[in-house]
């Protein structure tokens, strides 16, 4: 028969590994000794060791749940201290600088990932449409009753009008879309200059219809 050592006063309680704190007991017993310890003392690690013990779940879940309870509250050692990192201006998405343009290189490598066949065909599957729908379905969204106003040098989107402000957008605030033109490569859609669409790209727009 399998037996284990078991600590009368658990390690993690602050028993030791003396002979006189150690008892040799079955894993039935064993997950029955940790089964009792939790009920009387609550802590997390003798519920830990008992439910794996008794195989009542998947070590993974124990491991988890062993990891959040041992960090919540004043278990967390970041607990009533400042982030490290307040107040420090993070980069933009990858590492990259924000505000840093894709070089021509990264803008042709990236070109040709979204242009493979089958890359948005995620976007077309119904299930996903469906679970989308159903976690919106009734929900007031935060633009809600909102519209843009402007004062000639800024916009803003609100539910009223500030003052010294007029109902619509910014005039000329696609300025700098002026002489854009739609082009597909029968996979995805791009708005080009006329004249300096990549090869393959022809005239138009694809339906998502």
């Amino acid at each position: 028969m399998t037996t284990h050592k078991h600590h009368i006063i658990p390690k993690h309680a602050g028993g030791t590994d003396d002979p006189d704190n150690i008892i040799e007991l079955s894993v039935e017993e064993h997950a029955e000794a940790h089964r009792r310890l939790y009920e009387q003392c609550g802590r997390v690690q003798d519920k830990v060791a008992w439910m794996g013990l008794a195989k009542l779940a998947p070590k993974a879940d124990l491991i988890k749940e062993l990891q959040r309870e041992t960090k919540l509250g004043t278990k967390n050692p970041m607990y009533g201290k400042p982030a490290p990192n307040r107040g420090i201006k993070r980069p933009g998405i990858g590492g990259r600088k924000k505000g840093t343009l894709w070089s021509e290189s990264e803008r042709e490598y990236k070109m040709k990932i979204r242009s493979a066949p089958g890359y948005y065909d995620y976007l077309k599957n119904p299930e996903r449409s469906e679970k989308i729908s159903k976690a919106l379905l009734g929900r007031i969204g935060s633009a809600s009753g909102k519209t843009w106003f402007n004062n000639g040098l800024i916009e803003t989107y609100a539910l009223h009008c500030p003052e010294g402000f007029t109902k619509g957008r910014k005039p000329g605030r696609n300025s700098n879309k002026k002489g854009l033109v739609w082009y597909n490569n029968q996979q995805i859609n791009r708005q080009f200059y006329e004249g300096h669409q990549p090869e393959g790209f022809n005239r138009g727009r694809l339906s998502n219809k």
